[in-house]
């Protein structure tokens, strides 16, 4: 079963759920952000995004901007999804390394000091490997990966790919 109490976005009674596991450092990744938002504003009220991580390990900042992401979340949701929009609109600044997430922390209006407590927090990190051990139960093993009401999708597809499960899902739901 996949755990759903992480950092959501769109209404909780959505009829379609859709679970991304992502890298902040993969440009795939920033590609189905974009395609993200459109899904969300094309299905407004009847999907709920929820955001996984699955930081690769040959990219040396995605661990760190996840725990970054996870620390923001912990303050307010809607300032985490302000920073992964920044994230990836910015990506190629990530080899500035942390200098750049605090940065980007600062321009959604997060407390800094919290955010340090946080961060410093070790179940942070164990909650991102969670993540990883659950996308890896479900035979994932790179990003972007998505399950859509039980459905998987992988790789950087296009919005109608996307379309076509949620309007299938939906139809269920009728």
């Amino acid at each position: 079963p996949l755990t759903m109490d992480s950092v959501r976005k769109g209404p909780d009674d959505a009829p379609v759920t859709i679970v991304q596991y992502t890298d902040f450092q993969c440009p795939y990744c920033a590609t189905s952000a974009q395609v993200m938002a459109e899904v969300l504003a094309q299905y407004d009220g009847k999907v709920r995004l929820v955001l996984k991580h699955y930081p690769l390990d040959f990219h040396e900042s995605a661990m760190t901007a996840a725990l970054y992401f996870e620390a923001i979340a912990r303050q307010d949701g809607e300032k985490a999804w302000q920073f992964y929009g920044k994230v990836f609109q910015q990506q190629s600044r990530l080899k500035e390394g942390e200098g750049f997430l605090k940065q980007t922390a600062v321009e959604v209006g997060v407390d800094l000091r919290a955010l340090a407590a946080d961060l410093a927090a070790p179940d942070l990190k164990a909650r991102i490997r969670a993540d990883i051990r659950e996308a890896e139960r479900f035979g994932i093993d790179g990003v972007p990966a998505f399950i859509i009401n039980g459905t998987l999708l992988s790789g950087a597809l296009p919005l109608e790919d996307f379309s076509r499960v949620v309007d299938e899902a939906l139809a269920v739901r009728r």
